[in-house]
Parts: structure tokens; C-alpha cells; sequence
């Protein structure tokens, strides 16, 4: 059913590679991520959430200089903590950060981001940079329905090593030998309820069935292949069954994992209200 649709709806689509130091250890994490090329302009629709590592990417790679600067100047413990308590940091923190850009550029990439006011949506443009694609997302102009057959689509299950961190460089360096496979990843359900935001409008919805990590910021479509959505997040609800086994309660509590989309009519007035050009019916 989803045949046709899933391989016009990849041909738009990019991933967001990242490689996450933690302040102190060595170790790097992978965050995946999926990107929507809307026009031959290069303008970009992804989840803000996504959006946002570009920002602080930029704000990491500096404080972490100065944070460096100063502890390879400790002595004692006591001195350690006060930078800590300086900089506010923890080994929860994130002190560094690498985005990889699927496409060969020279020098630092320069980037204007556009975020929505208060939906999971942002708008990210790649100066100087084209992307030619052969296909673009063609975004509907209703809200899907309950019940209606949906699939999302985004970069889940990959495999990939890209990065490793240099102490002599004191940054997250890519690896000689990389490894690199991004299969697109597709998951059907149905549309099980439409969601209310902060100013009690209807602009997201439910699906039967969870995003994957790695699909953020791909897009939901019918079976023609029109885009309801944008995949934004995965919720967890607790499902108390309060069974009874003849004069006993028996408690079971399971959990259903639910994704959560933000609609396609909301990405229309995001878009027309930035100028970007894109495609809708």
C-alpha cells in the first residue's frame, strides 16, 4: 500500500548526523535526525528540537575553549569544582558538539533558522548551499482524520560511527574510518486523536503507533503519498486495566507508546508566514 509513496517521499530527505561529548568522558554519543528539503531554494523543515542543536553547536564549541583553558590550569580538586560551579557543569552536561552535513562543504557552514513560536517546527536555510532534488513534499491542506492510515519515515535503525574525540585537539574529530549506512525506516499506523496545543488549537495529532528515534522531523503520509504531518515526538501513557479475577483486583498497569505529529495545516501557515516556497493540496 505504502510502496509507491514511501520512495517519492525519500527522495526528499536528509539526515541530521550529530556526535555528543559529555563533560568528562571521552566516549561519544550519536544523534540522528531527519530533515525535509522543501524546494530547490535549499530552505529545509525539520523539528525545532533539531533545529536547535545547529544553535548550540555554535555556543558549546566556545565556552567549551575556555573551559579547557582553565582546568588544564587546576591543581587540586577544590579548584575543579569551583570551574564546575562556574560553567554549571555536571557529568550530565554537554560540553561539546559535531553536526555532520550530508554534503561536501569547505569551511564553517553559515545557517538562518527560522523557529516556530511554540510548535516543535523550525525552518533551517544552508547559505550558498542548492540542493537539486527530483521530488518535494506535497503538504495537505486538511487535518488528517481519525482512523485514517498514515506511515512515517526518517532515519531509524542506522548504522554509523562517524566521530571520536581528540585530546589533542580537544574536540569531536570525524574518524578516518567511518562507518555509514542510513536506511530509511518506515511505520505505519492509523490517526488515533487529534491533540490540542498551549492556545487550545488542534495543530498536532496522535498515531497508533511510536516515532522511532531517528524519524524526528520526517514526514506522516497517506497512502498517495500527501504529507499530514511532521513526526515531533513519542508519548508514553500508563494503562490502568483495573482487571478483577473473581473477588480480586488484579493490578496491571502496561504502557502503549504513541507518536505524536504536528499537522500539515499548521506547517502551511509556518511556511507561507516565512515566504518559504513549497508545495500543498
Amino acid at each position: 500500500m505504502y510502496k509507491k509513496s514511501i520512495k517519492e517521499n525519500s527522495r526528499y530527505l536528509i539526515p541530521f548526523i550529530e556526535g555528543i561529548k559529555y563533560y568528562g568522558k571521552d566516549q561519544i554519543e550519536h544523534n540522528l535526525g531527519t530533515m525535509m528539503v522543501l524546494n530547490k531554494n535549499g530552505d529545509i523543515l525539520t523539528c525545532k528540537h533539531i533545529a536547535n542543536e545547529f544553535i548550540a553547536n555554535l555556543e558549546l564549541g566556545e565556552k567549551y575553549k575556555n573551559i579547557i583553558k582553565e582546568i588544564n590550569n587546576v591543581k587540586n580538586d577544590k579548584e575543579l569544582k569551583k570551574i564546575e560551579e562556574k560553567y554549571q557543569i555536571n557529568k550530565d552536561s554537554v560540553v561539546l558538539s559535531n553536526i555532520n552535513l550530508p554534503f561536501n562543504v569547505d569551511g564553517r557552514v553559515q545557517i538562518d533558522i527560522k523557529v516556530h513560536k511554540y510548535l516543535d517546527l523550525a525552518i533551517i536555510r544552508f547559505k550558498d548551499i542548492k540542493f537539486d532534488m527530483d521530488n518535494y513534499p506535497i503538504f495537505s491542506k486538511n487535518l488528517p482524520e481519525q482512523g485514517q492510515s498514515i506511515c512515517k519515515l526518517g532515519f531509524a535503525f542506522p548504522e554509523y560511527d562517524f566521530f571520536e574525540y581528540s585530546k589533542k585537539q580537544e574536540n569531536i574529530v570525524m574518524k578516518k574510518n567511518i562507518v555509514a549506512n542510513f536506511p530509511l525506516f518506515p511505520l505505519d499506523g492509523i490517526v488515533t486523536r487529534h491533540i490540542m496545543d498551549e492556545n487550545q488549537e488542534l495543530s498536532m495529532f496522535e498515531m497508533s503507533t511510536p516515532g522511532i528515534g531517528g524519524q524526528s522531523g520526517g514526514p506522516i503520509f497517506s497512502p498517495d503519498g500527501i504529507v499530514y504531518g511532521i513526526q515531533s515526538m513519542t508519548k508514553y501513557m500508563k494503562l490502568p486495566l483495573n482487571l478483577i479475577n473473581s473477588n480480586d483486583k488484579i493490578d496491571i498497569n502496561p504502557y502503549i507508546s504513541l507518536g505524536v505529529g504536528i499537522s500539515s495545516v499548521e506547517i502551511i501557515k509556518f511556511l507561507e508566514e516565512n515566504k518559504i516556497d513549497f508545495n500543498k493540496r
